[in-house]
């Protein structure tokens, strides 16, 4: 039996955060990953990933904590300055700009296994991580006192603490027996890298279609990665179109922006749901990130909710003694879970209040629109909680 004090199940951008601030404070950590997990001379492709997130300056002060952000920035984050937000249905543009807070930047757009190899690479350093990876969870046996989990490669764990990180199809949830409420919404989302005839000023955009919103997201290399969530039957219709197609009906569907969009990457697509789990702390068993929470991936702000209960789980776990405190990781549950909660119900609102074609709702909400672009305060406000409380 190999014992530890924690044992993290899933080496994403979440669960490899997680493993790396427990073994920062000096506890014995189990990485348990179902893929290869990278070694340290491992390096990036030259080929950017199609899957970014748009990450959050509280979210990068946590990479930053964690010693990972400094190679981050190095290799090829893109900050972005301004954020742009406009309806097919209303007058009203939106312009969202760092120093009107005061800042350098809103946030930096970051490929995902960029992030990911960071952390994993940090993890192969210390002497107090052990990674096992290519292993298949077969059962959880929990106690009073322990977690015991065991693999499809017969290695048997022991930890005080189980932490659970392995995505929206979490097997520790299933094995767990930990519920979770769920729905679709009944939408796809197309990812795909894109050159455009304009530069992208280092400007988040999002366009709100009545079929789902369109997202231009900087990219380090003058690239931009869109993000185009549309019902189901109309993403379906544009996956199957040549690229060419695709792109025409792309620019026009940005409103030419940029300007033509004069080369795409491949694509790739993926079904849109929200979940929430009931519970996300149950005898020695802790939920974070997807395994826990999961909304619509708008402007891909998602990853720094799943950051977020990193960074509080850091803060609430002390360095030395043990690594399972019942009554810290409850507060953990309690106030993640309503932040969590919160944000599925906003970004949900959000999507009904964009895609709405209702006369009265379109009037509503280009009014809105408009007194948010009109006054700096309330500009600042949400410059603010989208800076600090998305994470």
């Amino acid at each position: 039996m190999n014992r530890f004090d924690v044992a993290v199940v899933g080496a994403g951008m979440v669960g490899a955060a997680a493993a790396l601030a427990l073994a920062r404070k000096g506890f014995s950590v189990a990485l348990i990953e179902r893929q290869a997990v990278a070694d340290a001379a491992q390096t990036l492709p030259d080929e950017f990933d199609l899957r970014v997130s748009a990450i959050s300056p509280a979210s990068q002060q946590l990479l930053d904590e964690l010693g990972v952000w400094a190679e981050i920035r190095q290799q090829r984050s893109c900050a972005y300055h301004n954020m742009v937000v406009w309806h097919e249905r209303g007058d009203t543009v939106m312009h969202f700009a760092s120093e009107q807070v005061g800042r350098t930047h809103l946030g930096s757009i970051v490929e995902n296994r960029l992030i990911q190899l960071a952390l994993q690479k940090q993890l192969r350093l210390l002497a107090n991580v052990a990674v096992f990876d290519l292993q298949h969870l077969l059962d959880i046996t929990r106690s009073q006192d322990s977690v015991s989990l065991s693999t499809s490669a017969e290695l048997n764990i022991e930890a005080q603490l189980l932490i659970a990180a392995d995505g929206r199809a979490s097997a520790v949830r299933e094995l767990c027996h930990l519920p979770a409420v769920s729905g679709s919404y009944r939408q796809s989302a197309i990812v795909a890298n894109v050159s455009t005839e304009k530069p992208h000023g280092n400007t988040a955009w999002q366009r709100f279609l009545s079929s789902g919103p369109l997202a231009f997201l900087p990219l380090s290399n003058g690239q931009s990665s869109i993000v185009w969530s549309a019902d189901t039957a109309r993403a379906e219709e544009l996956m199957q179109l040549p690229d060419e197609d695709f792109m025409l009906e792309l620019a026009q569907a940005f409103e030419h922006r940029l300007g033509a969009v004069t080369a795409i990457s491949k694509r790739a697509v993926f079904p849109l749901s929200w979940h929430s789990a009931e519970h996300w702390l149950k005898e020695r068993v802790l939920l974070i990130g997807d395994a826990a929470h999961g909304v619509h991936p708008l402007a891909g702000q998602g990853v720094n909710l799943g950051f977020g209960d990193v960074a509080l789980l850091a803060q609430k776990i002390p360095t030395g003694g043990s690594v399972y405190q019942y009554n810290k990781l409850r507060q953990l549950e309690r106030q993640r879970k309503a932040e969590a909660v919160t944000a599925m119900h906003l970004f949900t609102a959000l999507k009904q209040l964009y895609g709405s074609q209702n006369g009265l709702v379109c009037k509503a909400r280009d009014i809105g629109m408009s007194m948010v672009e009109s006054n700096t305060l309330i500009k600042r406000l949400v410059i603010g909680s989208a800076m600090h409380n998305m994470s």
